[in-house]
């Protein structure tokens, strides 16, 4: 019985409490299972109907990728949790305990589910659950893959393997200190392997030195990319990093203080941030409506509160058993008090509550819906650079009552033949889905954050970003009543050089791979500048190749329209010796070379060979 974790006021049972109508109200004693799941490397708690699905995330064949099967009791009176049984060969549960278990009101029980995959390809199978009487049956499923990838973490010296589904080390760090982390990518495999995606999400995490995608490591080839941990606040910073069909979590521990912050109407709890509304339920005038807040100390630091007020000393709303002050909260402690409302009028009544710094909005009645506000986008301005990933924020220009759900599209128009499939969003795609809470202004995206990351590819063009909006729940589109789209430029440049190896060598040949980017999708010379090794000299040490109508070929063709602006060269090189060596890299020390487009020429990349 002890591997089962029980506790009260659980996050699903609040938020299974939130979608319940009015209609789902308890009258009577009686038990009411609640029964959700969370997935990791993002471990959010989703609430399950029955016949609905958990899906876990693509695995490594041999990995385990682990969730859970969250059970609460939100009745009010105590139920039996009598079975669990799971079926499909590649799921399990651990540490299930001896059922049946008794579950009192407010108790939650967390069941950990396994998938492990032995081949590659899709599995199924089925979690059934019967508690308070009632069995419910949910499918499992997950895809088993295999790849040639391996991963190193470097951070501060120190280097370490990790394998797909793991969590990333982080090194303790200051809120608003930055870290950086370091990953190496290596091609194990006998034949090139292709990168198409690295998605980074958590509102404390930001690449800053990434691949332009897609990326082909050829066998044996390594690759890096960087990102840095900032955090923005104490404890668990939640944050994933995706690298082709390799997902890791990110839990980086940030130090310092941390208010948490909810309210009761009721039995239900809910938690809040700064700036958000505490709403009562609409009262006759005297009737009085009691809301319980609660301040909770989740930081790793002692905190201090000097002061809890309300802002207006003739409002409806009122503050009983505040605690004394200074309110010294040591890590993991809290402290209650409670507000209540009494309406002294008939429509809307507002005040605020005042905690130090934090400031919230108490509100008794809703006010009617007003039109849709406008919207205005946050990010390049003019133009940008390619092979970025830029942030964009969205915002509306007041609060809105209703929560609405809306999508932002970007659109490249390319000054070249195609346009760049790498211009998508880091969460993958043409489009970001985002919510905008209820009383908000902000655009929330994956994970939380207020801020979605654009990779702007690698051709030259103008890009267009254009969002929508409807209500929450597949309502009714929304029109807004101003606002326009964000439009940005990516100016032609001269190419870049990003490397070169050589690919096949003899006695007498040298083939060099020359990795590029050119964003106007030409190229007119590439110019080869070579020096002999010691002891060897060369009758002509410069080499300049004509490639217009090679690159206006390969850039006009169907097979490049998957790789914007990016190119491989291969350039081969004859060479006739006076005397016989084993080798024609034996002859030369180092090639500069540079590429060059309708632009200009590219810096000059030394490629040594000794």
């Amino acid at each position: 019985m002890q591997a089962i974790k029980l506790r009260r006021i659980a996050p699903l049972i609040a938020l299974a409490a939130a979608v319940l109508s009015p209609a789902a109200a308890q009258t009577t004693a009686a038990p009411n299972f609640v029964i959700g799941y969370s997935v990791q490397p993002l471990n959010n708690a989703v609430v399950l109907t029955n016949g609905a699905t958990i899906a876990f995330p693509a695995s490594q064949v041999g990995a385990t990728a682990t969730g859970a099967l969250i059970i609460g009791n939100s009745g009010n009176a105590a139920g039996v949790l009598t079975s669990v049984v799971v079926t499909g060969a590649a799921f399990n549960t651990q540490n299930l305990p001896l059922l049946p278990v008794t579950m009192g009101p407010g108790v939650q029980a967390s069941i950990p589910l396994i998938y492990t995959p032995t081949q590659v390809g899709a599995d199924s199978g089925t979690v059934t659950v019967t508690a308070g009487g009632q069995t419910r049956t949910f499918n499992l499923s997950g895809t088993g893959i295999s790849g040639p990838f391996q991963f190193q973490v470097s951070e501060a010296g120190q280097t370490i393997a990790v394998t797909p589904l793991s969590a990333i080390p982080m090194p303790d760090t200051a809120v608003g200190a930055t870290s950086t982390i370091n990953v190496a990518i290596t091609n194990t495999g006998s034949s090139p392997a292709t990168l198409s995606t690295i998605n980074l999400s958590g509102a404390a995490y930001q690449i800053i030195g990434t691949l332009p995608l897609p990326f082909t490591l050829l066998p044996g080839g390594s690759a890096n990319i960087a990102f840095s941990f900032t955090p923005t606040q104490p404890g668990a910073n939640i944050g994933s990093l995706t690298i082709g069909s390799a997902a890791f979590s990110l839990a980086g521990r940030g130090l310092g203080p941390l208010y948490r912050y909810s309210y009761g109407v009721g039995s239900t709890s809910t938690p809040i941030n700064s700036g958000a509304t505490i709403f009562f339920p609409q009262g006759q005038v005297g009737q009085t409506s009691i809301a319980t807040f609660t301040i909770t100390n989740a930081g790793t630091a002692t905190a201090s509160i000097g002061g809890i007020f309300i802002s207006s000393q003739t409002s409806p709303f009122a503050l009983a058993g505040v605690p004394a002050f200074p309110l010294v909260l040591a890590p993991g402690a809290a402290a209650s008090f409670q507000i209540t409302y009494t309406p002294t009028a008939v429509g809307g009544q507002q005040a605020s509550l005042v905690i130090d710094g934090a400031q919230f909005t108490l509100s008794g009645s809703g006010a009617p819906l007003p039109a849709f506000p406008s919207y205005s986008l946050s990010g390049p301005s003019g133009s940008a650079s390619n092979l970025q990933q830029v942030p964009i924020t969205l915002s509306i220009a007041s609060p809105y009552p209703l929560p609405i759900q809306g999508s932002l599209a970007v659109v490249d128009v390319p000054q070249g033949f195609s346009a760049d499939p790498a211009v998508q969003f880091s969460t993958g795609g043409k489009t970001a889905a985002f919510t905008i809470p209820a009383n908000s202004t902000s655009a929330v995206f994956a994970n939380g954050s207020t801020t979605v990351k654009l990779q702007t590819g690698s051709t030259a063009g103008t890009i267009t970003l254009t969002p929508s909006f409807q209500t929450s729940g597949g309502g009714s589109t929304v029109t807004p009543s101003g606002g326009s789209p964000l439009v940005f430029t990516i100016p032609a440049a001269a190419p870049v050089i990003i490397g070169a190896q050589v690919s096949s060598s003899s006695p007498t040949s040298i083939t060099v791979a020359i990795t590029g980017v050119t964003n106007t999708e030409t190229l007119s010379q590439i110019a080869v500048q070579l020096s002999p090794a010691s002891g060897y000299s060369l009758k002509s040490t410069s080499v300049t190749i004509p490639v217009s109508a090679a690159a206006t070929a390969f850039f006009a063709s169907a097979a490049a329209a998957s790789f914007g602006g990016q190119f491989v060269a291969s350039v081969p090189f004859t060479f006739t010796a006076g005397g016989t060596v084993p080798s024609a890299l034996t002859l030369i020390k180092s090639m500069s070379i540079t590429v060059t487009n309708d632009q200009g020429a590219s810096p000059a990349y030394v490629l040594n060979l000794q």
